[in-house]
């Protein structure tokens, strides 16, 4: 598909944008960092938080918050393709991540990959992994416009028999370059290892099969473009491998038995031993209620609307004389809904402050790209987009002022603090 090809008719894109409160105040252009809920989920986690508040563990109270917890498994579950006995509920990607290398048992010179452009919850993980457990990390060098099969062909130089683990975005967070993850479990498979999946920029922006994709291992948020709340994500894991993997942390999930004289047994293979005890309830009634969001529009509808958005973005940016495109330079190599981008003498961080202060758009810096990034999702519209790049083409054409940009303090520090 090339160039800009317009919604469905039959979506109704002004009946979603009012079902979200932010698309009247701002040029919400940053799902991929996290997505502005729709009503139908602050409402469930309002309602929640407030029964909840009432009588917490009186027994009506108990059966309301079960149901709540029992649902998000399974609507997770059914999600991405999964059984509810291969979802661990979590608070974010980075917790499922870190459960899998913390549970693999790496030895020294066992062989983990990945690849450029991968985002800190990736790669800073994997570096601990190495220096902890003696492991190799090799990372491969990907370019925003390599083909699947140069990609496949790239990882597949790097590989020798001690592959361990290919551990990867589904979509890169810097370039919006999807990878092929079935070939590449494949790869993995082939040699006796794993894969694990960071699905942070594809849960909720494309369907996703984990039987599909072969991946033996899925971390996601809810926050992102699931549009849920922030503190919600699920951990998949390939049902025959939950007994491989040891719990880093341990709760009563992990027991079978134990009494106080000597006697421990655990269970270990139920997808439980990964999750610790007390769960917010009222944020899960808010992820039920995002998914049933997304579903109800459909994850082919948004994939689709995602795609013409960014491939429309991309065609008007290049047009826009200085604009370097981080992401796929081409429209028809752009394989998701985020789109980066450059100006030679206009630091990221002042970029994207200064479409914020003129016309209200809320996109992000990636620093380790050095660019700002714009997220299109299914409630954006051709009129953002091209307010957005009728910004940059401003910067691009007269510069920025030079001033104090408060905003860019506040994205590094919500960066690294929140």
């Amino acid at each position: 598909m090339s160039g800009h090809t317009g919604s469905s008719p039959s979506v109704d894109i002004a009946a979603i944008r009012a079902q979200i409160p932010s698309t009247q105040k701002y040029l919400y252009l940053n799902s991929g960092w996290q997505g502005p809920s729709p009503r139908t989920v602050t409402q469930a986690v309002q309602d929640s938080f407030a029964a909840e508040a009432e009588a917490p563990t009186a027994p009506p109270l108990n059966e309301y918050r079960l149901a709540i917890f029992r649902r998000a498994r399974q609507a997770i579950a059914s999600l991405i393709g999964a059984s509810p006995h291969e979802v661990s509920l979590q608070q974010n990607t980075t917790e499922g991540i870190n459960i899998v290398l913390a549970g693999l048992r790496f030895q020294p010179g066992d062989e983990i990959i990945t690849c450029s452009y991968e985002h800190s919850s990736v790669i800073v993980p994997a570096y601990i992994t190495r220096d902890r457990a003696g492991a190799t990390l090799k990372i491969v060098r990907l370019s925003p416009d390599d083909s699947a099969a140069q990609i496949v062909g790239k990882f597949e130089e790097a590989l020798t028999p001690a592959l361990k683990l290919i551990f990867v975005s589904h979509i890169s967070y810097a370039t919006g370059q999807r990878l092929p993850i079935r070939e590449l479990a494949e790869l993995a498979h082939a040699r006796g290892g794993y894969l694990l999946l960071d699905a942070a920029q594809s849960a909720g922006q494309l369907p996703l099969d984990v039987g599909e994709l072969g991946c033996d291992f899925c971390a996601f948020p809810g926050h992102k473009w699931l549009l849920g709340p922030a503190g919600t994500g699920a951990l998949y894991l390939r049902r025959e491998l939950i007994p491989l993997l040891d719990s880093a942390k341990a709760s009563h999930h992990v027991s079978s038995y134990y009494n106080f004289k000597d006697r421990f047994q655990s269970k270990g293979d139920t997808i439980d031993k990964f999750e610790l005890t007390t769960v917010s309830v009222p944020l899960l009634a808010g992820l039920n209620a995002a998914i049933d969001f997304i579903s109800q529009i459909g994850l082919e509808v948004v994939e689709d609307r995602a795609l013409s958005l960014a491939r429309y973005a991309t065609e008007r940016l290049a047009g826009v004389p200085g604009v370097r495109l981080v992401s796929a330079g081409a429209a028809e190599r752009v394989s998701s809904g985020l789109v980066s981008f450059s100006l030679p003498n206009v630091a990221a961080t002042v970029l994207t402050a200064y479409l914020w202060e003129r016309s209200q758009v809320v996109a992000r810096t990636v620093p380790d790209a050095a660019c700002t990034r714009l997220s299109l999702h299914v409630f954006n519209t051709e009129e953002e987009v091209d307010a957005a790049v009728d910004a940059v083409a401003s910067a691009a054409a007269n510069g920025v002022p030079e001033k104090d940009y408060p905003s860019i303090q506040l994205e590094a520090d919500a960066m690294t603090e929140l």
